[in-house]
């Protein structure tokens, strides 16, 4: 495979994808230990999201492969960034970055005030890329996710 050179393109999700949706989060959330009940729900209902306003983007390989993925999830005047992982066999090829930008754009062009997002201590790669990116760290915040122990946003006002 040609490393720099493949044409990976950004898409919305469709149904067709669910499978691959839930094999990008299930491949991290495992191999962390972090697995909860309502990944599971969120993965095998991801219309849920759409239904409320929100996107899930993908990142798409040349050859159709599904490589990365990530939720925002629709809070009114702010957005929630969710299952936010890329295949491990495509890491260190810029598609989270790709990603991160494509979901910070959306929310910005919808108007949002902020972005935020909660995560564990352990996926040091997202955390780094989340503070590269424009995410701050911010105090404890109610979350439907027992794992989470990092709280982040990014002020939409700023940029």
């Amino acid at each position: 495979m040609n490393k720099g050179g493949s044409q990976m393109k950004i898409i919305e999700y469709e149904t067709q994808y669910q499978d691959a949706i839930l094999e990008i989060s299930l491949e991290w959330l495992n191999k962390y230990d972090i697995l909860e009940e309502v990944d599971i729900e969120m993965l095998k209902y991801p219309e849920r999201i759409l239904e409320k306003d929100g996107h899930i983007f993908l990142a798409q390989e040349e050859d159709g492969e599904i490589s990365g993925m990530v939720m925002l999830e629709n809070h009114g005047e702010s957005c929630e960034v969710l299952k936010f992982g890329v295949r491990e066999i495509y890491q260190g090829r810029g598609i989270g970055r790709k990603l991160m930008r494509e979901a910070i754009h959306a929310a910005k062009a919808e108007g949002k005030k902020k972005l935020t997002l909660c995560s564990n201590h352990q996926l040091s790669s997202a955390l780094h890329l989340y503070q590269e990116m424009g995410f701050c760290y911010v105090d404890r915040v109610s979350s439907c996710f027992v794992m989470s122990d990092v709280f982040m946003e990014m002020d939409l006002g700023l940029k």
